[in-house]
């Protein structure tokens, strides 16, 4: 299934192949308005022009939304293609696609070290009431022998300052949410920004050794 969507994806956005920045640079003007919580200290990433946010809004209704993976310092830009209930499929034309879940990464295709799915329900109602508490969180990742691991995590949640979300044609404040997880093997601190209705307008999410953090800004819901 998720093969067929990252083709649909392809073909859909054929003409936003511009979308898609990668490589050394300025701070990008989307990334410079992330809310400070979620900021990655190092953060470089080749700018996606004005022009290209304006392309990818203007090319449909339906939400928007970036992402960076903040080690290889790439952004994507991608369209929401196809629902499943409360999952939504996000595509760009370099056939990447993420499945989102009121604005929480549940699944990736095409980004290399592909977070494959996840059990987020208990730490995505935690994190959309904007609450403290304890949740179990699981992902699952494909190894090159074609065998799942699975990763379960016990995370810490608290709630922080409320900030302004300015950005595409966001124009809010959310709370800053942080979860704290962590296993036997290691830990690692997922930051949301959760609007007042509970959706994450923005993220900084740990997806797997390979990909580390990767960042998520709503530019339209």
């Amino acid at each position: 299934m998720m093969n067929s969507l990252r083709m649909r994806a392809g073909m859909a956005f054929a003409a936003l192949a511009m979308l898609t920045a990668c490589g050394n640079g300025p701070d990008s003007n989307v990334i410079a308005k992330l809310p400070e919580a979620i900021k990655a200290a190092r953060q470089q990433s080749a700018a996606i022009s004005p022009e290209q946010l304006a392309q990818a809004l203007g090319g449909t209704t339906g939400p928007v939304t970036m992402f960076v993976i903040e080690d290889r310092e790439s952004q994507v830009v991608m369209v929401d293609i196809e629902s499943n209930g409360p999952y939504h499929t996000f595509g760009a034309s370099s056939r990447q696609v993420v499945v989102m879940r009121d604005g929480m990464i549940t699944a990736t295709r095409g980004l290399g070290g592909d977070l494959m799915s996840s059990d987020e329900g208990a730490l995505l109602s935690l994190v959309r009431r904007r609450s403290v508490g304890t949740a179990t969180y699981v992902q699952r990742y494909l190894t090159p022998e074609d065998v799942t691991e699975t990763y379960q995590f016990t995370c810490k949640l608290d709630t922080g300052a409320t900030v302004p979300v300015v950005t595409g044609l966001i124009n809010t404040k959310g709370q800053t949410v942080t979860a704290k997880c962590g296993n036997d093997e290691g830990t690692f601190t997922n930051t949301y920004v959760v609007s007042a209705d509970g959706y994450i307008l923005s993220s900084r999410v740990w997806l797997g050794k390979t990909l580390g953090y990767v960042l998520s800004q709503a530019l339209r819901r």
